[in-house]
């Protein structure tokens, strides 16, 4: 009896940190989706994403917390989240829901969908091996920006005044730099129209105020993209040509978008998140960077414009709307 006592004792003793892995790896995931402002198509896909990796309800506990529009609120919010100390994943939407993310937890793995340089911002010692607990999709928006610059420069010849509108989550010298640089390169007065509320955004590109210009560029922004339909129609308003960074601005009423294309960069985004929770290690998962990007032009808000497009970008567009 003492040596089938001392037997089960000792395989209790090394079953237990067995059975105790078994209960950690089949508990249920806990993922939490933090960024500066609530967009419910991005909630929507981010839940269709997961689902279609086997994340579905009952399997993972997915939270959506957001600033309210005010990036200043992030690095609180991070701190509560992470306070709750039952969390596998941090999805950080935006640099600055990373950045708060990132000061808040050094542990926690974090999978970012960040528009500038993550290497520049700090939170990545290389795009190849981030090094730390932040991995993601490095949008690196400035690049696209110029392009955009470039583009209405080709359909507005004799334009001079350039403005470019940012928030708190876009502003930056990552963010405007590429803007004025390009701008200046090309014969443009550029000016910054900076939105600090979003309770603002109706004062701030009134057809009154925007009319001092002779084209503007949006920068990505997640505030902006929150507010969508509301700066779509005051642009319109303005009759003036307007380029975005995303084809949902067009596909709803938009002049024109250029840049990478956001439905494969979730995509991408969530693979990660998948790989995270499969036992991988951000710091091994390289930042990846965008490999498609999009043109899309509606010919409908160029007419009434009286834009008259040339040729070669209209063949360039991925997608026309007549």
């Amino acid at each position: 009896m003492r040596r089938r006592a001392f037997i089960g004792l000792m395989m209790g003793a090394i079953g237990w940190p067995l059975i105790a892995r078994a209960q950690q790896s089949s508990a249920m995931p806990r993922v939490v989706h933090l960024g500066p402002v609530e967009i419910p198509a991005q909630m929507a896909a981010t839940k269709r994403l997961l689902a279609d990796l086997g994340y579905v309800e009952g399997r993972i506990r997915l939270e959506f917390r957001h600033a309210g529009g005010d990036p200043d609120a992030l690095p609180a919010l991070a701190q509560e989240i992470v306070r709750d100390g039952r969390v596998d994943v941090i999805i950080a939407i935006s640099t600055p829901a990373a950045l708060a993310a990132y000061k808040a937890t050094r542990t926690i793995p974090i999978v970012t969908l960040a528009a500038v340089d993550p290497v520049a911002s700090g939170l990545a010692d290389s795009l190849a091996r981030p090094g730390g607990n932040v991995t993601g999709i490095a949008i690196f928006s400035e690049e696209t920006t110029v392009k955009r610059v470039e583009l209405l420069r080709e359909i507005l010849p004799q334009a001079v005044r350039l403005g470019t509108v940012t928030t708190k989550v876009s502003r930056g010298a990552q963010s405007l730099t590429p803007v004025l640089e390009a701008g200046r390169k090309l014969g443009f007065e550029v000016e910054a129209i900076d939105i600090d509320d979003p309770a603002s955004i109706g004062t701030i590109l009134s057809p009154g105020n925007l009319t001092r210009f002779d084209g503007l560029v949006f920068v990505p922004d997640v505030v902006l993209s929150a507010h969508l339909a509301e700066v779509v129609r005051l642009v319109n308003l303005s009759k003036r040509p307007a380029i975005f960074a995303s084809p949902d601005w067009v596909a709803n009423g938009a002049f024109m978008s250029f840049g990478p294309d956001f439905a494969d960069a979730g995509r991408r985004l969530i693979a990660q998140v998948d790989r995270i929770l499969r036992g991988a290690r951000p710091a091994d998962l390289p930042f990846e960077r965008p490999t498609k990007f999009d043109l899309r032009i509606n010919l409908r808000i160029a007419k009434a414009l009286g834009l008259d497009l040339p040729a070669t970008v209209v063949a360039r567009a991925d997608e026309v709307i007549e």
